[in-house]
């Protein structure tokens, strides 16, 4: 038997992590290694006692299945195996032995009008003897020929003592190799529920932007796609399997960090919270009465005030006529009952009504902005592998930019990682067309494309990213 085979098999086994690329390319090489014309591999589902019939081959026949469950029970060849944990060898399955309680099958053969004769099932034991999985290999041919009904007895031969030996000797590698890819994938799965649940706690503190984390998501990975194929743009720029889930995991945990920041800022639709609004509100009612027994003039100067105020609240960009009024209002001033000085607007009040744009402060906008540190934080006390270890320094790349302006780190050009900047456009063109966002509206388009290009002209997006997105039209296929 062929050791350089031998020693293929062994390879693949420890450098293949994906379960279905592992198991067929298993099979073809077992198969291979002993001239099996077909052979398929079971896995075991403790959760209902089964074999789940996955994975099949055959060189004579095109084989189309559907993935299907058996009982683990003496009724079958595969599942006798499994239950005894035993290899069970047979010449030829229309000969089966009547006292063996097991029998074979022999639907496919007249549907296909295929002859299954020899028969080899293995069980697969991890180091635990704990049933993974049964390995079944049909029909060991003399030679690699194709299966004809007239060469069938001529060409299909008993698998041999040695033929046994050498694949019970490799069914132990294939069951950890196996066991180990349905532990990698089991844990693939619970990190994925790790990040939907992460993402759901975050927007539920945050329904506003509800949406964003998995929209921002499709378009990074559609531009990184796109890219990937394209040889002239970026010819360096390439993705691996790991590559395409460190920049899955980034997108989706890239606002992570706002579970640090407080609600009612996360949360802040106006200006003014409604209670200090309502403390105003009473102000100038009071003030009014003040003045309408006084001048007339006054009272209805107060009452153009007061709507200034509440036009100023909303989160639209500050007309200078209502920031005018804002300044007298924080000048004027009137007697209470006690005679006290009362401000018709506080300072506090006074300069969240003056934001120009949008509804946060200086300082609210400083703490909005700490998300990324609190992303770059909180991800970085997670044991990463070696493969995902720059989760936490992509996430919270997507407000940095080319001219080192931005924020977390003031990081410049490429010292940003390429999928922080595909990040950044993604980041900035759902913000600008998202049309959930109760203080501002969402712009057209065309729009979007105009002010993402001009970013990229000031030096604060990547030129070639911007040119590739829009170039290619990205965002109409997403």
């Amino acid at each position: 038997m062929n050791n350089d085979k031998i020693i293929k098999i062994v390879q693949s086994l420890v450098s293949i992590r994906d379960l279905d690329a592992l198991m067929e390319n298993t099979l073809m090489l077992l198969r291979d290694l002993v001239i099996c014309d077909a052979g398929s591999i079971f896995i075991y589902n403790s959760e209902d006692d089964s074999l789940v019939f996955k994975y099949i081959q055959n060189d004579s026949i095109d084989v189309s299945y559907k993935e299907f469950s058996i009982p683990l029970d003496e009724k079958s060849i595969a599942s006798y195996s499994g239950l005894m944990k035993e290899v069970v060898h047979v010449e030829d399955v229309y000969y089966i032995d009547t006292n063996k309680p097991y029998k074979f099958n022999v639907d496919f053969d007249k549907m296909s009008g295929y002859r299954t004769k020899s028969v080899l099932s293995i069980p697969l034991l991890n180091i635990n003897k704990d049933l993974i999985g049964v390995l079944q290999l049909i029909n060991r041919k003399v030679e690699k020929v194709k299966l004809t009904s007239s060469n069938v007895d001529d060409v299909i031969i008993p698998f041999s003592a040695e033929d046994i030996s050498i694949l019970y000797s490799l069914s132990g590698i294939v069951a950890v190799a196996l066991e180990n890819s349905i532990l990698y994938g089991d844990i693939e799965r619970m990190w994925d529920g790790f990040i939907t649940a992460s993402i759901q706690a975050i927007e539920a503190r945050d329904p506003v932007t509800r949406g964003h984390t998995d929209r921002v998501t499709k378009i990074t990975m559609k531009i990184a796609e796109e890219m990937d194929k394209d040889d002239v743009s970026f010819p360096d720029f390439k993705m691996t399997p790991d590559d395409v889930t460190l920049l899955r995991y980034s997108c989706l945990l890239h606002d992570f960090g706002k579970i640090g920041v407080r609600e009612y800022v996360l949360n802040k639709p106006k200006k003014l919270f409604p209670d200090k609004l309502e403390a105003i509100k009473y102000k100038f009612l009071y003030a009014m009465c003040v003045a309408k027994s006084t001048s007339e003039d006054a009272y209805n100067k107060l009452v153009s005030y007061y709507e200034s105020v509440l036009k100023a609240n909303e989160p639209t960009v500050l007309d200078s006529d209502i920031g005018n009024d804002l300044k007298e209002c924080a000048n004027y001033a009137f007697k209470g009952i006690n005679g006290e000085e009362i401000k018709l607007l506080e300072d506090a009040e006074y300069s969240c009504l003056s934001v120009k744009r949008g509804t946060l402060t200086e300082e609210e906008r400083k703490e909005i902005e700490s998300h990324v540190y609190h992303t770059y934080d909180y991800l970085n006390k997670i044991p990463w592998t070696q493969k995902l270890k720059d989760v936490p320094k992509i996430a919270c790349m997507h407000h940095e930019k080319i001219d080192g302006t931005g924020y977390p780190f003031g990081l410049k050009g490429e010292e940003i990682h390429i999928y922080g900047r595909i990040m950044a456009v993604a980041d900035i063109f759902d913000a600008l067309t998202a049309k959930d966002r109760p203080y501002k509206k969402a712009v057209s388009v065309d729009v979007a494309l105009k002010i993402i290009q001009e970013e990229a002209e000031n030096n604060k997006l990547d030129k070639d990213i911007v040119r590739f997105f829009i170039d290619k039209q990205i965002y109409n296929h997403i």
